[in-house]
C-alpha cells in the first residue's frame, strides 16, 4: 500500500474518492493471515501409521513449548509494566514467531520434503 499526499482543500470538499482495493489483493490478504494460524495437521502422526511412542514423545514437547510460550509472555507483560517495553515487545515477537515454527514444524518439513 502506498502513501498518498492529498490536496486539503479537495478532501475537505469531499471531491477525493476513496480508492478500492481489488478483490483478488483482498482474498489474499485474509487468506495469508488466515492460513497462517491454522495447521494443516493436528498432530503430526494424524492419519499416518507410525510408533506410539514418537507421537507421545512428540505431544510431550509441544505441551512444553505451549507452556514456555506462556511463561515468556507473562516475563513479557511483566516488563512492560516495569516500563522496559522495547525489550518486552522484543520477548513479544519472539515467542509468538518461535510458536509458530514449533507449532507447524511438520508442516514444515512435508512442504519442504514435496519440493
Amino acid at each position: 500500500m502506498r502513501t498518498e499526499a492529498l490536496d486539503w482543500g479537495r478532501f475537505m470538499n469531499g471531491e477525493v474518492e476513496k480508492k478500492r482495493m481489488s478483490r483478488s489483493s483482498t482474498l489474499a490478504i485474509s487468506t495469508s493471515s488466515t492460513l497462517t494460524m491454522v495447521p494443516l495437521h493436528i498432530s503430526a502422526t494424524t492419519g499416518m501409521a507410525g510408533d506410539a511412542t514418537w507421537s507421545s514423545i512428540l505431544e510431550t514437547v509441544i505441551s512444553i513449548a505451549d507452556w514456555l510460550c506462556v511463561g515468556v509472555i507473562i516475563f513479557a507483560g511483566i516488563r512492560w509494566m516495569f516500563g522496559d517495553r522495547t525489550k518486552a515487545m522484543e520477548l513479544l515477537i519472539g515467542s509468538a514467531s518461535g510458536y509458530l515454527l514449533i507449532r507447524h514444524a511438520r508442516d514444515i518439513q512435508l512442504w519442504l520434503a514435496g519440493i
